[in-house]
């Protein structure tokens, strides 16, 4: 299972200055540690804003390939609005530095907080899962999946949200081939993708199979549901000692405006996405005008499905027919 980020509040830092790029930062305070990477609040001095710096160490010739191809990935998507700036990478030995811009709180944050007393704005947050396939439409246009999108990795100030670590990315497709190949992918979905959105075949990464990018696919189908709904769709199983693998294998059994009245448009496009079979749901270029559309006829009222016949219309018809 992916080791999930650890907030650490606001512990106090005394880990030495992070200099170079043209910066020279003072760490202020650990804000969260991961299974391979630290996150820090820095101060870069001159009255600036405090900015926030990804601590990494490769200690494997793998883990500086998967550091490096971070990096390559902002890169690549830097004119993406809705993807966070890489501001300087710092190497210090094995030790790498990713500087970015602080945003005020990630979107689990968010949501936690309108639970506790907020409204869901079901258009806005529409809006705001619009940004995030855009975004992750770029990536899989460089043939990568992300494997992590989840409310924790985007991050949101007002109404800005970005996308954020990349560590996860990988190349697509991947076919498995071996019992070799499939332990393999196996682990790396363990790792590398958190367990409440990870599709269902990399629960299973069967011989024979292929891997596509539509695990991300998935992940967003899992992240708009809980957008709307502020929970994710497998907690209840999942807190009841329920396996989420097997839970993936029936999206049928997921409830519906039990506590949230949600547009049947809205419930309808993640009914599309969370589909067992991964060639069945929609590419992300497919997904993403499916969004369109939605956005763009939002307030057309919506069409009674299969509305009753009255027996006026029914006899009408039938003497039609004959």
């Amino acid at each position: 299972m992916k080791k999930e980020w650890q907030s650490m509040g606001c512990v106090t830092s005394k880990v030495p200055d992070i200099v170079g790029e043209g910066y020279h930062l003072k760490v202020r305070k650990t804000v969260a540690v991961g299974g391979s990477a630290k996150i820090m609040e820095v101060d870069p001095g001159g009255g600036k804003k405090p900015m926030i710096v990804k601590k990494m160490v490769a200690f494997s010739k793998r883990e500086e390939e998967r550091i490096l191809l971070e990096i390559d990935l902002y890169k690549k998507l830097e004119n993406n609005e809705f993807v966070i700036d890489l501001m300087a990478h710092i190497v210090d030995d094995i030790t790498h530095y990713l500087l970015f811009d602080k945003y005020s709180q990630n979107f689990l944050e968010y949501i936690e907080e309108l639970k506790i007393g907020g409204e869901v704005d079901e258009l806005k947050h529409l809006k705001y899962f619009s940004g995030i396939v855009s975004a992750i439409e770029q990536l899989h246009g460089f043939e990568f999946a992300h494997l992590d999108i989840k409310p924790a990795n985007i991050l949101k100030s007002g109404d800005t949200i970005k996308m954020i670590d990349f560590g996860s990315a990988t190349k697509m497709p991947i076919e498995i081939k071996t019992s070799a190949d499939h332990h393999r992918h196996k682990e790396d979905a363990e790792e590398l993708c958190s367990m409440m959105y990870r599709a269902p075949e990399l629960f299973n990464c069967e011989i024979g199979s292929t891997l596509t990018t539509a695990v991300d696919v998935w992940a967003l189908g899992v992240c708009l549901y809980e957008f709307l709904y502020l929970e994710n769709p497998f907690n209840k199983i999942y807190e009841q000692g329920g396996s989420i693998a097997l839970a993936t294998q029936s999206p049928h059994m997921i409830k519906w405006n039990e506590n949230r009245h949600i547009s049947e448009k809205s419930i309808n496009l993640i009914k599309s996405i969370l589909i067992v079979d991964p060639n069945q749901r929609p590419t992300i270029g497919e997904l993403r005008a499916k969004v369109d559309n939605l956005l763009a006829n939002f307030d057309t009222p919506e069409e009674a499905e299969n509305p009753e016949i009255t027996d006026e219309e029914f006899d009408l018809g039938m003497r039609e027919t004959t």
